[in-house]
């Protein structure tokens, strides 16, 4: 498209302008850095640092990247809000290419939504790697029924992801009911009442539980192998990441480091240090829900769930992280605990 000036004209006249739109700056880099086959000069990077200090939105190009943020801040000369968006035609963009759309733009609501609409005359593709269900299914009212699909399974299949395999972390507690003879170290507990997986770590934690599910992965894992392990909460992640660091066999201070949103510019720097395949640490990185979507670090040899994925939409997210390929990554593993219901189907 680009090397044949298509354009919504369809006249040939100029290249298409396209705007890659996320909502995580993560994403919007990684899509900037892969489309370096691309002149120097038809890419441009859209920050509010950079609008500030040019004073306007850059126009001197022809692939865009930004986040739905970016475009939805902006002040104008007397310092009402003005969205920077609005300082282009509605008809600038010839394309517009919105990443993890089931996210953010596809409901009424979503934020992505005045974007989009303003720039209505443009093509809008919207990319997932979600399945069509219920709790999906304003992006397809939006976008309309997709006009390509390519199954998982037909990207192991073909070559072009990595296949995984399954591995049980096994307990002897699965659920917990409160007796007299435990001793409650803090907070409140409600006696006979069934305490299941879904509680564990938000409502009711067990230290000596966790300590042993760590284990557990720890001797039975590769240690030398890139993993990514996701928790509960971000206190778990932090909890967690203690644990693998008492367990492991490497004298890296960094060997095991938590990224979740409250971990700011050091998360970022860690999982781009995790991201660097001539990097061997960090090793493995503690997480929530930061690292479950959009994340390429192709060389993940584990996918570890210390929290149930009930969702079949999250759990095919967080295992695109470990299907990118890598030479010598014949597969990667999913280790995980009893319970998971998007496992189970």
């Amino acid at each position: 498209m680009f090397q044949t000036r298509w354009n919504l004209n369809l006249d040939g006249g100029r290249r298409p302008r396209i705007l890659f739109l996320a909502d995580r700056n993560i994403l919007a880099n990684q899509a900037y850095n892969s489309f370096s086959s691309f002149p120097e000069d038809a890419l441009v990077r859209i920050s509010p640092k950079e609008i500030s200090k040019k004073g306007s939105v850059p126009t001197n190009g022809n692939i865009f990247f930004t986040i739905f943020q970016t475009f939805m801040t902006g002040r104008d000369a007397d310092g009402k809000p003005a969205p920077y968006f609005d300082a282009y035609p509605t008809d600038y963009f010839d394309l517009i290419i919105i990443d993890e759309c089931h996210r953010g733009g596809a409901n009424d609501e979503g934020n992505w939504r005045k974007i989009l609409e303003y720039f209505a005359p443009a093509v809008q593709l919207g990319l997932t790697a979600t399945p069509k269900r219920h709790d999906n299914v304003n992006t397809y009212q939006y976008f309309g029924e997709p006009v390509y699909i390519y199954s998982l399974k037909q990207g192991i299949n073909d070559g072009f992801l990595t296949p995984f395999k399954v591995k049980r972390i096994s307990t002897t507690l699965d659920d917990y009911i409160y007796t007299s003879d435990d001793n409650l170290i803090e907070g409140e507990i409600e006696e006979g009442k069934l305490y299941t997986e879904d509680d564990f770590n938000k409502i009711i934690e067990i230290k000596a539980r966790e300590a042993k599910r760590v284990q557990v992965y720890m001797d039975d894992a590769n240690q030398n192998e890139k993993a990514i392990i996701f928790c509960a909460t971000q206190e778990h992640a932090a909890a967690v990441r203690d644990l693998v660091n008492q367990y492991k066999t490497s004298s890296h201070p960094n060997y095991c480091v938590r990224v979740t949103a409250n971990d700011g510019e050091i998360g970022e720097q860690f999982l781009r240090e995790f991201q660097d395949n001539e990097k061997s640490t960090p090793t493995i990185l503690t997480t929530s829900q930061k690292l479950s979507t959009g994340v390429d670090a192709r060389n993940i040899r584990n996918i570890v769930l210390m929290r149930p994925v009930n969702s079949m939409i999250e759990f095919k997210q967080i295992v695109g992280r470990g299907t990118r390929l890598f030479d010598g990554k014949e597969f990667f593993t999913i280790a995980e605990n009893r319970g998971n219901g998007a496992l189970a189907k």
